[in-house]
């Protein structure tokens, strides 16, 4: 038997409405309710676990959903990629296919970062002396070796 000043732990309290305990959201200052892991009023998140790591977030970390840790090691510096990662790479076929059909006007040249060439292929258009060099340029693209194209115009 236990004794009568001591409360029932199966006991269930209630507080009254309106006398919960209430807390600013960190982000918009609204009074939220203790628990609540997203504001109404701004809907950002108050609390939740990193992305990551599984961290209980809070604030700013919680919107973001990453903790500092996980935020730094996610993300690298542009300046640490390797030089020519961002760079766009050309396609061989698409290169070999713009000769052939569109070579008349210079469009492969273009393709190709070229375009002083695009553009005297496009000036001297009409005399068709473009369009047998871009059918020559289609033939040499086609028996170019993969890593050469790439050296050059990738």
């Amino acid at each position: 038997m236990r004794p009568l000043d001591e409360p029932d732990p199966m006991a269930v309290i209630e507080t009254p409405p309106g006398e919960e305990d209430l807390f600013p959201c960190p982000i918009c200052g609204e009074e939220l309710k203790q628990g609540v892991k997203k504001c109404r009023h701004c809907k950002e998140w108050i609390e939740r676990n990193c992305e990551e790591c599984n961290t209980p977030l809070r604030g700013v970390f919680a919107a973001r959903g990453v903790c500092a840790d996980c935020a730094t090691a996610r993300y690298t510096p542009v300046a640490a990629a390797a030089p020519g990662a961002l760079a766009p790479t050309r396609s061989k076929g698409t290169a070999i296919m713009l000769a052939a059909l569109l070579g008349g006007v210079g469009v492969h040249r273009f393709y190709l970062n070229r375009p002083g060439s695009g553009l005297l292929y496009l000036l001297f258009c009409w005399t068709l002396i473009p369009t047998l060099l871009g059918l020559c340029e289609a033939f040499r693209l086609a028996v170019m070796d993969d890593g050469t194209f790439q050296a050059k115009y990738g």
